[in-house]
């Protein structure tokens, strides 16, 4: 029996139909294990900035970008395929890994036949400046209903490291 992870197995794992969670989504056609590689975000590469300058002026809905890294994105509505209708969880089952600059949608854990696929946005403000969490919540609602919902599809700001003295425990080496 194959693994997996081998290339030479049927990989057709999902189905698009609507969602209970927004519009289309993505849904488990088969038991799909814990560690697969489901599906490839495809879409037309941009640079960040031209993308956002172009959202600025009325030009371009930024519905399904995939942020690449601090210059590059996929837009998924140009030359995309089914990834761009997985919808947001705070509470995810997949996740994207990102190989030599192409983005993959892995299983995080054993989803089951039915199931929706689901990965978290976490987006991020595109300049320096943070918006409120209420704020955060009006422009980007999240409608997951996952129990531990944040409310948005907005990253929640990562915490900073405590400072201040260290403690004995932190200044001696372990012991044996």
């Amino acid at each position: 029996m194959p693994s997996p992870m081998d290339p030479g197995r049927d990989r057709d794992f999902i189905r698009v139909r609507p969602s209970g969670i927004h519009g289309t989504g993505v849904f488990a056609k088969r038991p799909i294990p814990r560690g697969t590689r489901i599906i490839e975000y495809a879409g037309r590469r941009l640079i960040k900035v031209e993308l956002l300058e172009a959202a600025a002026r009325g030009e371009r809905e930024l519905t399904y970008v995939l942020n690449l890294d601090e210059d590059l994105a996929i837009d998924g509505a140009e030359q995309g395929n089914d990834a761009r209708f997985v919808n947001h969880s705070c509470e995810p089952n997949c996740e994207i890994y990102i190989f030599d600059g192409t983005p993959y949608l892995y299983a995080m854990q054993e989803i089951a036949a039915g199931v929706e696929l689901t990965f978290d946005y976490k987006l991020q403000s595109a300049g320096a400046l943070r918006i409120s969490r209420a704020l955060s919540r009006e422009l980007f609602p999240c409608h997951c209903g996952a129990p531990m919902c944040r409310g948005t599809l907005v990253a929640l700001p990562k915490r900073r490291a405590r400072t201040g003295r260290a403690t004995p425990a932190q200044l001696s080496p372990p012991q044996d």
